[in-house]
Formats: structure tokens, sequence, C-alpha cells
């Protein structure tokens, strides 16, 4: 595969769009600052992957930070060390929170019932030990998570021992984690064996000589985070390779049914009204209205299985979003999507205990494209960002 990640991935190809429409406005204009800002992105993971694959790094799109990405860069080109690189990333790079979420719902089957209940509880114990810096338990169990889920997405191969067997299931073009200039890439730099034992200190999670005893000097924090960005590089490529499942129409058409049958009573026709919207729906408990004003695609979403998801986190937990600026608004009613975004103050509190949260944060909303197959593109919804932000108050306590 010769394409690049900006050239290949449907993602960074909307983006481009996006930017190329704001680029088109005035200078000076708030929308033609932020596509000005937001151009350097486009080929950052193929910038990053290039540079830093050898490491043991890649840019995974769910979880990875751009300034993150973009600073590491700019640290290997003023001579920063593969050390200094490595200490930096390690503490910036991964977004913790989603990840942990992904993993369990993908490594597990689902949230609230998960069909592999053991990988769920290892999943947990391997998080915990990071958030905890026992890197010496961390590592191994996240490795054989890599490893396990490999063979389930297979069949009957492991990504490691077999990687040169699965070589073309790392040839995708959807997936930014799973590029073949990344995930392969750096998977191939973690079966590299060497014969006997040593205590030579690692940088890399080296999957044999760890899991063999032969290599047990790794116990730092950089070698944790690299194993858990190729959790992540794993999981997004499962996720983004997946096949589509034999009941695509029957979803597609309760998601049609639930999503009319929910905007027909509710008025979303502004960020505004989005924001109050789930604001009632948190305060009534109503978890149909918070899936419906939450920006899920529409028509690749199991929308019905976040419901158990939601109805959860509010029996649980009490949460009120406050304005406190107006919206910045991108884009015009009269294109086909819309984005915005404002400071909000968020306040979580866990009922079991009273234990509360305050931070303040930004909220996102969008009028989403595709939307229009369902016919109510003119609707808006706030961004899915918030639920990951909700979660991180009181995870992994």
């Amino acid at each position: 595969m010769s394409k690049s990640i900006r050239r290949s991935s449907p993602i960074h190809q909307a983006a481009e769009k996006l930017i190329d429409l704001a680029s088109a406005l005035p200078m000076g204009s708030e929308p033609r600052k932020l596509a000005d800002a937001m151009r350097f992105t486009l080929d950052l993971a193929d910038r990053f992957n290039a540079a830093f694959t050898a490491q043991g790094w890649v840019f995974v799109e769910f979880c990875c930070g751009h300034e993150p990405a973009a600073e590491a860069l700019a640290m290997k080109a003023q001579g920063s060390s593969p050390e200094e690189i490595d200490a930096y990333l390690a503490d910036r790079f991964i977004n913790y929170e989603p990840l942990y979420w992904q993993a369990k719902k993908l490594l597990g089957g689902a949230v609230a019932e998960p069909i592999h209940p053991v990988r769920v509880e290892v999943v947990e114990r391997a998080f915990r030990a990071y958030r905890e810096a026992d890197f010496i338990a961390c590592v191994p169990l996240l490795l054989m998570l890599i490893d396990g889920f490999g063979v389930t997405k297979t069949g009957t191969k492991s990504i490691f021992s077999d990687l040169a067997d699965l070589s073309d299931l790392f040839e995708s073009e959807a997936s930014v984690g799973g590029h073949q200039s990344g995930l392969k890439a750096v998977l191939g730099q973690l079966i590299r064996t060497k014969k006997g034992y040593s205590e030579e200190q690692l940088t890399l999670p080296l999957r044999n000589g760890i899991l063999h005893g032969t290599r047990l000097n790794y116990g730092s924090k950089a070698v944790a985070a690299k194993a858990l960005c190729v959790l992540a590089a794993v999981i997004e490529w499962a996720r983004d390779t997946a096949t589509v499942p034999k009941d695509e129409t029957a979803r597609r058409k309760w998601n049609a049914q639930f999503l009319a049958a929910n905007f027909a009573r509710l008025k979303s026709t502004s960020p505004d009204e989005a924001l109050g919207l789930l604001q009632g729906a948190f305060d009534s408990g109503r978890s149909h209205e918070a899936v419906a004003i939450i920006d899920y695609h529409p028509s690749t979403t199991n929308l019905q299985s976040k419901l158990s998801e939601w109805a959860d986190l509010m029996a649980t937990t009490r949460i009120q979003i406050v304005r406190k600026g107006d919206w910045e608004v991108f884009g015009s009613p009269t294109t086909s999507e819309q984005k915005a975004r404002c400071g909000v103050e968020l306040i979580v509190r866990r009922e079991e205990d009273a234990d509360e949260s305050r931070s303040d944060e930004t909220l996102y909303a969008a009028r989403q494209a595709a939307m229009k197959e369902f016919e109510l593109d003119h609707v808006w919804q706030i961004g899915l960002p918030i639920l990951g932000i909700i979660r991180s108050k009181f995870a992994l306590t």
C-alpha cells in the first residue's frame, strides 16, 4: 500500500474538505483562523509514524493527542534524545479514558453485559496497574490482551508470532491506527528476539522476551505506555475493519424509527437547544433522549445498545452542564454539516457516596451530514466526547 494516511483515511479526507471550505472565507475570520490552525494536522499521523514507530509509538486517532504528537516531532527536530521524547510521550500522548472504555467494549464484547467478563477483568486490572505505576504487572497483562484479542479477531493466528502470515490484514486504508505505516510497523518492532537471559533495560515492550521471562527489565512508564499505545492501535484497527453485521438492515431500520420518534418531539435546531435537551434528559433520567441527542453516527452505531449504557450512567450519577460562554459556530446553515463549541462547567455527582467533581470543559455540538439519510440533517446534537469526560471523573477508582 503506497497511500499515506492523509490520502487514504476517510476521517482525514473529510477533515481536509471542511478545512478547504473554511479556507475560502475572509482572512481574519474565526473559521479561517481555525482552518489555518488545523491544516498542519492532516499529515501529522504520517509524520509521527515515520519518526517514531521504531521507538514503539504509533498514532491512533481516537485516543492520541495532536499537540503532543506535534511537540514530539519538534523535540526530535531540535535534537532531543529518544529517552527524553519517550518520557514526554508517556506523560502526554495517550488519552487513557477513551482507551479504557473502548478496551472494555471491544475486548469484552459489550460494556453493560460483557460477553467475555474474564477478559474485561484483565483489562480493568491492567489499567489499574498502570494508574498505580505498577508497570511490572501492567505490561504482561497488556501484551496478553493484545495477543488474545488478535486471535479472536483473526480466528487462529497471533498478531505477534504469525505477523508475516497476517500481512494482508494490516493493509487497511480505512483505519488510522491500523494503517500499514502504523500498527504493522510497530508490531514488527515488538517481535524482535534475542537469545538467552539478559537484564538489559528494555525500551520496547518486547512480547517474546517479556512473556517468556528472558527480558524482565521492562518495568518503566515508557514501556507500559507503548504497550497501551499498541493496544489502542489494535482496537482501532479491529473497530475500523469490522465486517458489516448480517442484521445491518434491521439495525438501520431500528435507528431510523428511533431517531424519527424522538425528534418528532424534541426541537433541536441550535446547539443551545441540543444542550437544553441533553440536560433535560439527565434531569429526568430519560436515557433514550440522551442517546438521540448525542451525535452517534446514525447508520453505523447500534443505538439500541447505547440505551443501557446511558441508563446505567444516569442511575448512578447526577450530571449538570452549565454553559459559561457563547457558542462558536463553524459553517453555515446552507452547508451539509456544521460544528460548534462553547465553554461549560461540568458538575458530576456520584450517588453512592455524594462525591462531586466540578471542572471547566469545552463542549462540542454538530449538525451531521450523515443525518440527511433520515431527513434529520437540520438537527443539532451534542458531541460524543462529553460521555468520555463524564465517565473519567470517577473511572478507575
